[in-house]
Parts: structure tokens; sequence; C-alpha cells
């Protein structure tokens, strides 16, 4: 008894399963309060509406990760490895992402009719500022949510994320308690995360004033710029693939089947957090490990992910029981493409080790080369098959290029292992490569 009270005290030490721990709660904390918030959305603007709401609010989101252009991972990456220079290094990054926030911003505010009318979509042009607000929240949001990931300051982040989802739930309850079911009132919750941004410009000016007074050194700042000019591809591949599937769909179909297609989407994210989270907690980790140390851990997390994979896809056909209830049967058809989408992620989950090692390793063109080559088979596939076929070809065809995205990122880890065990004159069953880490 002692042996295993001793065992499970040494595990709860180690900073990767605390940090996890941390993480994987408070991401089932907000996915559960963003469930009841997608709930209560879906029933009281019913498919068109919410349509609608889906296609500007994941415009902004995806707009915000898209434009973040990769600099996320580098600021982690290189403000672990250099602690002394953390605050100039993110000074920097906020420096940029400002610049780049302007920009944007004009171009929405000059042009964001134009846009919107060319898409035939001019009944939502009215919600632009909503746009242009929420997404200067959330990118300045995702700046100190990011530093907080570098800092490994895990529970100030959960904390911070879980108010932020309360109060958008709260303000939806009002709504539904006064029947306020208005679309412009719902999109006031764009504003939440500026609102947030405000109560942390100390931080920003403090990251400002750092990078100015201690300026990073040239060497520095060329790793910097090397690093990011491969990150800047890759985040472009990943960020496209994130939900291109909707906005291609959002093409050929009416805003009720955009509204069915992404309340799948959102009910997916059961599942879908937890690449997401194990990601989030993999990189700073491994951002500290040499290349032995890297193949040992990624050896170790196979087992373990295969498993919680293998569950997953067991409970994936109890989804169709729950959909109907949850949604109302005005959403029938999002049973299926929920239960695609569920695979889609453990897909996902099962690449991420491979991913996070060749990030470590130092090879993200190679992993950008991958995303693309995902983009072009996915863009074929949906034109084939979307304006056919319908919505749910969208889901399947994020199945397919998904595992060929596991495959190739398996044979360039792989290849990446056997040229370092032949560089060092090693086996695979060398204790000294697949040792602690």
């Amino acid at each position: 008894m002692q042996k295993i009270k001793n065992i499970l005290l040494n595990q709860l030490k180690n900073s990767l399963i605390k940090n996890f721990s941390i993480t994987f709660a408070e991401t089932i904390i907000t996915k559960g309060i963003n469930l009841v918030n997608i709930l209560l959305l879906t029933r009281i603007l019913g498919p068109e509406d919410y349509g609608k709401y889906s296609l500007l609010f994941v415009s902004m989101i995806f707009l915000s990760g898209f434009l973040d252009f990769g600099m996320e991972n580098t600021a982690v990456r290189f403000s672990v490895k250099e602690k002394s220079q953390k605050n100039s290094i993110f000074g920097l990054y906020f420096i940029t992402k400002l610049c780049i926030l302007v920009f944007i911003t004009l171009v929405l505010a000059c042009f964001g009719k134009s846009i919107f009318i060319a898409f035939n979509k001019t009944d939502l042009v009215q919600y632009i500022p909503f746009l242009i607000f929420g997404l200067i929240g959330e990118s300045l949001f995702f700046v100190n949510d990011t530093y907080l990931q570098a800092m490994q300051q895990f529970k100030l982040r959960a904390a911070i994320n879980i108010s932020r989802y309360l109060i958008s739930l709260m303000y939806i309850s009002v709504l539904v308690f006064h029947k306020i079911l208005l679309l412009k009132y719902i999109f006031f919750i764009y504003l939440i995360p500026l609102c947030f941004s405000v109560v942390f410009i100390f931080r920003y000016i403090d990251f400002i004033k750092s990078f100015i007074r201690n300026k990073i050194n040239k060497p520095l700042f060329q790793d910097i710029l090397n690093y990011e000019k491969w990150m800047f591809n890759l985040a472009i591949g990943n960020n496209v693939l994130t939900r291109i599937d909707f906005f291609m769909i959002s093409f050929w179909v009416k805003y009720d089947q955009i509204g069915i297609y992404n309340a799948a989407f959102q009910l997916s994210s059961i599942v879908s957090f937890l690449p997401f989270i194990l990601g989030k907690v993999m990189l700073p980790k491994m951002s500290e490990l040499d290349a032995s140390e890297t193949f040992a851990y990624v050896r170790k997390s196979i087992k373990p992910l295969a498993f919680a994979s293998l569950v997953i896809v067991c409970f994936i056909p109890v989804a169709a029981f729950f959909v109907p209830v949850l949604l109302g049967a005005e959403y029938k058809q999002s049973t299926l493409i929920l239960q695609i989408l569920l695979f889609a992620f453990v897909i996902l989950l099962l690449t991420v080790p491979f991913e996070q090692a060749l990030y470590s390793l130092g090879k993200p063109k190679l992993i950008s080369l991958a995303k693309y080559i995902q983009i072009f088979v996915i863009i074929i596939l949906n034109t084939l098959t979307i304006p056919r076929y319908g919505i749910n070809w969208a889901a399947i065809n994020v199945v397919i290029t998904r595992i060929i995205t596991l495959f190739i990122l398996y044979c360039i880890y792989n290849k990446q292992e056997n040229l370092f065990i032949n560089k060092n004159g090693l086996s695979r069953e060398d204790e000294s490569l697949y040792g602690q880490t």
C-alpha cells in the first residue's frame, strides 16, 4: 500500500503530469460551460440564425489564430530557453502582433462590406464592428495566455479562462431570462475578451518597456527570425486546416446548413480539446529536451495515447442518442457529422507526439510540408464532394486527410530517429537512447 502511495506521489511531482492535470481540468470546465452556451444558442436562435452567428464567430476565432503566424510557438520556445530575456521576447511578440492588428482592423473597416458582399453574405455587414472588436480582444488575450503558458503558470491561466467562459454564460442566461433573443445582442459576447485584455494592459506595457530597455542581442534575434520563418509557413497550414471545412461549405450551402455543421463541430469539442491541451503542455516540456530525450519521451507517450484513443472510439456510437436530445429535432443531421468529427480528432490526438517532437528537433519546415499536402488534398476532396453529396462529406474529408498527415509525420519522425541512431552508433534497443527524461 505504501509503495503504491509513493508511486502516486512521485507522479504528482512530475511537472508534466501536474500541468497536464491543471490544463485538462480547465479545459473540461471551459468546454462544459461552452457546451451549455452552445445548447442555449442553438435552441434560441435556430439553425439559420445560429449559422449566421457561427460564420462570424468562426471568422473571428480563425483570424485571431491565423494572424498570430506561429509567433506563440516561437515566443514560448525562446522564452523557455532564454529565461533572462523572456519579457523582451514577449515585447517583440506583442509589438509585432499589435502592428498586424492595426493593419487588419483598417482592412476590415475599409473593405469589410465589400468582402461580405462578394461572398453573398450582405446581411452580416451590420455586424462588422463586432467582428473587429472581437478580433482585437481575442488577439490581445492570446498574448497573455501564451505568456502564462511559457511561464508554466497553468493555475492562473486556468482561472482566467474559466472566468471568461462563466461571464459568457451569465450574459447569455440573462438574455434568455429576459427573452432578448435578437442576434445583435448575442454578438456582444465578442467584447468579453477585449474587456479581459484591458485588465492586462499593464503587463503589455511592461513587455514593451522590457523590449526597449533590454534589447535582444543580434544572434538571438537571428535565431528567432530563422525559427519563425518556418513557423510562419507551418502556422498558416495549421490554422487553415482548423476550419477550412467550415469555410468551404459556406460557399455552397445556406445558413441553416452552416449552423447544423458548426453545431456538430462544437459538440465534438468533448474530444477536440485533448490534442490541444496535450500540445500546450508538451511544447514547453519538449523545448527543454535534447534529441535523445525527445525520442525517449515520444516512445513513452505512444501506448497511453493509443489506449486513450481506443476508449474514445468505443464511445463514438453513443453520440447518436444525445444529439436530438441536446440540440433538438432541427439538428438531427448533426448526428452523423459529429460522429465522423469525433473520429477525426482521435486521429489528430495520435499525431501530437510526432508533431511536437519535430518542433523540439528544430524541424518545423517538415511539419509545414505535411500540412500543406493536407490542405491541397482537402481542397480537392471538398470541391469534388460537398456540392454534389452535401455537408457530411466535409467531415469525411477531414478524417481522410488527417490519416494521410499522421502517416506522413510518422515517416518523417522515424527518419529523424534513424538518422540520430546511425550518427551516434546506437541501436533501437540501446538504453541510452530510451532512458529517463
